[in-house]
């Protein structure tokens, strides 16, 4: 059976980290939600921790090994035992994806002239 809290070990204080990440995280995305996109959900702001809580939970429990296999690879690209690429793929795609953002941001958001 997996283990549905992060901690590898049975330390209490593992288990509170891992409960005040789960608490804090599922918070934040309820916040975003139910403030700023303004969406109406079963039970308001508490309602939506509950729900985004329970979420991440399921989500972590059932796919957490999977995600962090995607993680890994994506650190350090491989095929097997060979060594596809020496890079880092996420920080590459950080990289770019930032550089672009801010340069739209600096010119003031313009659309395309077609």
């Amino acid at each position: 059976m997996q283990q549905i809290f992060l901690a590898t070990t049975s330390e209490p204080l593992t288990i509170l980290v891992d409960i005040i990440f789960i608490v804090g995280i599922s918070t934040m995305v309820a916040w975003y939600f139910y403030f700023y996109l303004k969406k109406e959900i079963i039970g308001g702001f508490v309602g939506a921790i509950v729900i985004s809580g329970l979420g991440a939970i399921l989500i972590l429990a059932s796919l957490q090994t999977f995600v962090r296999d995607i993680i890994m690879w994506l650190m350090s690209p491989k095929l097997g035992t060979i060594q596809l690429s020496n890079v880092n793929l996420i920080v590459i795609f950080l990289g770019a994806y930032l550089s672009l953002f801010l340069l739209i941001k600096i010119n003031y958001n313009r659309g395309r002239k077609d």
